[in-house]
């Protein structure tokens, strides 16, 4: 089954880099901590295990969004969307 998620974190400063790197190998960057896109339910399982693997759940938090169905998948933005940022990589 695949559904859509938007991704969103937030990770300790020793962490966010690994954890925007897997982030970026499964789904689209949108801005800063979100993320977005289709994923299989085999992709989730393997990138909830990438993610497990490098957060501290005592600090950390990664939440994921499922939308319903693919008839609510609608956004937009104001202003100019961000395309570099220079504290994360």
């Amino acid at each position: 089954m695949v559904g859509y998620y938007i991704v969103v974190y937030d990770i300790n400063e020793k962490r966010v880099a690994k954890v925007h790197k897997i982030l970026r190998e499964y789904l689209q960057w949108r801005q800063r901590s979100v993320f977005e896109g289709w994923l299989r339910e085999e992709e989730l399982t393997e990138l909830m295990r990438k993610l497990s693997a490098v957060i501290n759940e005592e600090e950390d938090s990664v939440l994921f969004y499922r939308l319903p169905s693919e008839k609510v998948i609608h956004s937009f933005h104001i202003g100019r969307p961000p395309d570099k940022f220079d504290n994360v990589i």
